[in-house]
């Protein structure tokens, strides 16, 4: 569905001292063309504080393992969300080191933007499901802009990052040329529709995965529900142990070497 410096730090009068003798001073970094600090003169205190003054670029930044394209993959997403619900789901995902996508609408996650960020900082994929969650073939062209980019800034806010990949509410408009004229992004649809939304059984949607799960599938939940979260608990070390990569739609489609395309919709990663 919707983060440089350091304020705080004080005047620390130094002492002086004689500066020891430096044998070589470092190039400047080409990027940044500050001169180096010959932090051995400083005291303790001062180093410190200018260590912590020091942005680390990959703060936030969980390491990625890329998808071995020879081994299966299933992208699992969820829809509607966030809710107090993603968090126990978010919990299997941490623990399997599994990713997923979170098509997020922007009433909810102006609710829980920390969820979103937690989903993120995990590796997962934050997607596009419209700010309240609207047919996009009952609107005006304007609207649907209005839509999308209300999601994208909040999903910013929150992540540092915006949506690569819109799921239009219903599936609605996959074949509308005035939606796809103003919803410029890959639109993401399913494979495995498991009707969690309808059934809020978790047995039933185990069976709808299991019955027709394969390589390259989108599976279609909703992370709103205690069956779905109950279901997730079972089906990714399941999927796992079965030798599937549980892996974001745009790792999936990347690692098969399938390009998304604005204006294009998709259901699968398989011919």
């Amino acid at each position: 569905m919707l983060p440089a410096g350091n304020p705080s730090m004080g005047i620390i009068d130094i002492v002086p001292t004689p500066a020891p003798e430096l044998t070589s001073t470092p190039e400047p970094t080409p990027a940044l063309q500050t001169p180096p600090v010959a932090t051995a003169s400083l005291e303790p205190a001062v180093t410190d504080a200018l260590a912590a003054a020091t942005p680390d670029p990959n703060v936030g930044l969980p390491p990625q393992e890329t998808p071995d394209p020879s081994k299966p993959m299933v992208a699992l997403t969820f829809d509607d969300g966030p809710s107090k619900k993603t968090e126990r789901i978010l919990d299997v995902l941490e623990q399997y080191g599994a990713h997923a996508t979170f098509f997020v609408v922007g009433i909810q996650l102006e609710k829980f933007p920390e969820i979103v960020k937690r989903a993120s900082d995990l590796g997962c994929e934050i997607g596009n499901h419209t700010y309240n969650h609207k047919n996009l073939t009952k609107i005006s062209p304007d609207e649907m802009r209005e839509q999308i980019n209300g999601v994208n800034r909040l999903v910013l806010e929150a992540t540092g990052k915006e949506p690569a990949l819109v799921r239009p509410p219903y599936g609605a408009g996959i074949k509308d040329e005035t939606v796809k004229a103003n919803v410029a992004y890959p639109l993401i649809m399913w494979t495995i529709d498991t009707l969690d939304w309808s059934t809020r059984d978790t047995q039933s949607t185990l069976e709808a995965i299991r019955k027709d799960v394969k390589d390259g599938s989108i599976v279609l939940m909703h992370d709103l529900y205690d069956p779905t979260a109950a279901a997730v608990e079972t089906i990714v070390p399941e999927l796992i142990e079965q030798g599937y990569q549980l892996v974001t739609v745009s790792e999936m489609f990347a690692a098969k070497g399938i390009a998304l395309e604005p204006g294009k919709y998709y259901r699968k990663a398989f011919e």
